[in-house]
């Protein structure tokens, strides 16, 4: 069958989406009929920007917002969602003024409301236009990727396919068509043909070969509408190593025809996979994590497969930048030892946990890793157990501290609210911020969510949790009478069963924890606190805003208890030897460490210590990792 696979809108502008790529460059290899991709968010930006008439600079902001930060609450679905609707002027009226009330009540801007209606009026139209030109192509079937707010995008897309030719396939794919959601994406939507459960080789593949429907049937993965019945195939795990290196021609060339090119092009980075699933959750999924689905076994590349990939997408496309789509960065065998060797100027982002040492961030940074998202979540030991985080405060601020010195931008979110939170879990984050305001402060402060298919979903009971239905954004979203939002729903509404502290005060505890953190993101641009190593000397600057207690210098056996605390060192080790060194009594070098914790020098935790000013080696980022690294800095 001849196949167009179908990247709808809102997928991120200056990301090429790897899904699309991946799958399209399986006809390269010679599976089937030729695979075309689309990348219908280009295809939706320039028409949204000719529709409301607005400059292309202030739709990239809408756009952005919509896609990356507006999620949660259902707008980039709800736009497209007037497309499926069949509930007349009027009841498209109301459908408009019950969410524009809803935006209103989460806070969104007069101005952003207004232009999210000025979208939902103009999508069916754009939806129209696009499946014309998609069923011109002549082909069998169309296949679209479905992540977070492309769900709709793609269902409006698919009808208006299905109202021109309704004997072309339409195809769903992707993380809201996992497990039990593809099936009610079905039920909910007739004119939906297939969807893929699970990962997407298998399938695409069988459909690229496929002479007809028939053919179809035992398709991995692929829940298929057929004689007046689903025919459910089940989906199997494929090997890292089976996907290739996604293709980004179509996306360069759709990005070089959109006018206003310049305001996306500088900023595009090339996403790639080496490996799927998670190692950690594996172990112990977190309590909260519901990202993987189906696919929560691990499964990597060989690393050496890392500065292959890296050369062959940046030589193909002349974009230096890339983005690892990975859950979890391998442990052992991650390529990034060879990537630092190889001395190209590539960057790239990886996920990463939290407790990973100097030494592996030093090789991640020579390595070009220039931003990490780490799986911080909170900076309470306490929470952090409670969450199955598998590290503590001491592992996530000696995190910080590092990224901060070598110029990793660690982009982190900090939650609470979860079972069994108690007071004095937030009560010692709100003590901890003003002494770590040079730190990288958290992108948002959140409550915990439930989503399906992690443990608070899965065995809500478990936790205290009772689970009230679909969250509220869903009756919008998937408006019909007949819908079973439950099956279709990612997030869900709950309250905890099990009380551990008085309401009132937990909830005035966390108001408090997000203006502390409002307060750390105003504050962090001025903040310093550092110190330079001399021979027998250490000099320390504390500046930061509020608690800084200016310069000092360090000598004996101060300087060495310093030293040894520096990214985090045993407390028996370092009070030892200080007191052998200077005579002292263990007891007095123990009454400074609790002098310099009260400062906010360092952060005391069990039987370990961490120093929480950085490091001015008076070296280059580069330099400083390599040094990290365990390399020397002149090679």
């Amino acid at each position: 069958m001849k196949l167009v696979l179908v990247a709808p809108p809102w997928n991120n502008l200056y990301r090429p989406s790897i899904q699309v790529a991946t799958l399209a460059a399986l006809a390269s290899e010679g599976h089937g009929d030729p695979i075309t991709p689309v990348y219908a968010y280009l295809d939706w930006f320039e028409f949204a920007v000719g529709s409301l008439g607005c400059s292309p600079e202030e739709f990239v902001t809408v756009y952005d917002t919509i896609g990356e930060e507006l999620y949660g609450l259902g707008v980039g679905d709800w736009i497209f969602g007037g497309a499926l609707a069949a509930s007349g002027a009027q009841g498209e009226e109301a459908a408009r003024a019950e969410y524009a009330a809803f935006l209103r009540e989460h806070g969104v801007a007069e101005e952003l409301v207004t232009r999210v209606l000025g979208l939902r009026e103009v999508a069916p139209r754009f939806a129209a236009e696009l499946a014309g030109r998609l069923v011109a192509t002549g082909a069998d079937c169309f296949g679209f990727t479905t992540s977070f707010s492309q769900l709709v995008p793609a269902l409006a897309v698919g009808k208006a396919i299905k109202d021109r030719a309704p004997d072309r396939l339409v195809l769903l794919g992707g993380a809201n068509c996992d497990r039990p959601m593809g099936q009610a994406v079905m039920h909910a939507y007739p004119f939906v043909d297939a969807v893929v459960q699970g990962e997407g080789e298998g399938a695409v593949a069988a459909v690229s070969a496929a002479g007809s429907v028939a053919d179809l049937t035992a398709a991995p993965g692929l829940v298929l509408r057929h004689e007046g019945a689903l025919r459910v195939s089940l989906p199997t795990v494929q090997p890292a190593t089976s996907a290739p290196v996604p293709r980004y021609d179509g996306y360069f060339e759709r990005l070089r025809a959109l006018p206003w090119s310049e305001l996306i092009t500088p900023q595009v980075a090339l996403p790639f996979q080496m490996s799927r699933g998670c190692w950690w959750g594996e172990k112990m999924q977190c309590t909260f994590c519901g990202e993987n689905g189906s696919g929560m076994v691990y499964r990597s590349k060989p690393g050496r497969q890392l500065t292959e990939t890296l050369r062959t997408l940046t030589e193909r496309h002349g974009v230096f930048d890339t983005y690892a789509v990975d859950t979890i960065l391998a442990r052992n065998d991650n390529g990034l030892s060879a990537l630092a060797d190889a001395e190209v100027d590539i960057t790239t982002f990886f996920e990463v946990k939290a407790n990973l040492g100097p030494k592996e961030l030093g090789e991640m940074r020579a390595a070009g890793v220039t931003m990490v998202q780490p799986g911080i979540e909170s900076l309470s030991s306490g929470a952090l157990k409670l969450l199955r985080k598998g590290a503590t405060s001491l592992h996530n601020l000696r995190f910080l501290v590092i990224c901060q010195e070598l110029g990793i931008d660690a982009q982190w979110n900090l939650l609470s609210a979860m079972p069994e939170e108690s007071p004095g879990m937030l009560e010692e984050q709100l003590r901890l911020i003003p002494f770590i305001t040079h730190l990288a402060p958290p992108s948002t402060v959140s409550k915990v969510r439930v989503d399906r298919y992690s443990p608070y979903f899965e065995k809500p009971d478990d936790f205290g949790i009772a689970l009230r239905g679909p969250e509220k954004k869903y009756q919008y979203i998937h408006s019909g009478r007949d819908v079973d939002r439950s099956a279709l729903a990612y997030s869900f509404e709950h309250e905890q069963t099990v009380r551990q502290a008085d309401d009132a005060e937990m909830l005035a505890l966390r108001r408090r924890l997000g203006a502390r953190v409002g307060l750390w993101k105003k504050l962090h641009g001025q903040s310093r606190f550092s110190f330079r190593f001399g021979p027998e000397v250490t000099v320390l600057h504390d500046y930061r805003p509020h608690v800084g207690t200016g310069r000092y210098v360090l000598r004996a056996g101060d300087d060495q208890l310093f030293r040894s605390l520096v990214h985090g060192g045993r407390l028996m080790q370092a009070v030892g030897q200080v007191s052998e060194m200077t005579g002292t009594t263990e007891e007095q070098v123990h009454e400074t460490l609790r002098t310099w914790a009260k400062r906010g020098w360092i952060h005391l935790e069990g039987k370990r210590g961490l120093v929480l000013a950085l490091r001015d080696g008076m070296r280059d980022e580069l330099g400083r990792a390599l040094e990290l690294r365990g390399e020397s800095a002149q090679r």
